[in-house]
């Protein structure tokens, strides 16, 4: 099911108020899975002329939906893709996640979550969900991400199932950083690549 617009709501709070910020700098977001646009369709009123948004969907029934959907919207930028081969020269404020960690192993889990990082600015964040009546966190990489990088978390009810909302606030400044905070030097082939 999609996300409700409860979840939405919550998921893209922190986005907008970054955006509705006056005087303030280009804001660049990447959104990951957005399946049927619910967060993006929230996103895009809010986008000023020299901000980024990057949305990158591998499903091809979601991505042709989303093509129909946003195809009159000049800012949003439609990548049709799986996640771990995207790549971008540029450095994001936002990473938003619907991605279904719960469907995934744990070795490509942390595979993605390596390449999400390795696309955040210094100071960045990362807001994500997880359902609630699923295990908490299925890899200890992502258990020790939340433990060092928790900025906000809250479970939204009014969604189905009702879900866990989870904002990381990424304070690295260079992949050697963020590989001691979570014990591992493969990071920095992620970051580098």
């Amino acid at each position: 099911m999609p996300s409700s617009k409860y979840l939405a709501r919550d998921a893209v709070r922190l986005v907008i108020e970054k955006l509705k910020k006056p005087g303030r700098d280009p804001i660049s977001i990447l959104e990951l899975g957005p399946g049927t646009g619910t967060f993006t369709e929230r996103i895009l009123p809010e986008l000023g002329e020299e901000d980024r948004f990057d949305v990158v969907e591998l499903n091809n029934y979601f991505y042709k939906m989303l093509r129909r959907r946003f195809r009159d919207n000049r800012t949003v930028r439609l990548f049709h893709k799986d996640f771990l081969a995207f790549q971008s020269d540029h450095k994001y404020d936002f990473v938003l996640s619907s991605l279904p960690y719960e469907r995934i192993s744990a070795s490509v889990t942390r595979l993605l979550w390596e390449h999400k990082l390795s696309l955040c600015k210094p100071g960045s964040y990362i807001i994500y969900y997880k359902y609630v009546n699923f295990n908490h966190f299925r890899s200890r990489f992502e258990k020790s991400l939340v433990r060092d990088y928790l900025h906000d978390e809250k479970v939204v009810l009014l969604n189905m199932p009702p879900a866990r909302l989870l904002t990381l606030k990424v304070q690295m400044h260079n992949s050697d950083q963020l590989a001691s905070v979570v014990g591992n030097k493969s990071i920095r082939n992620v970051a580098a690549g």
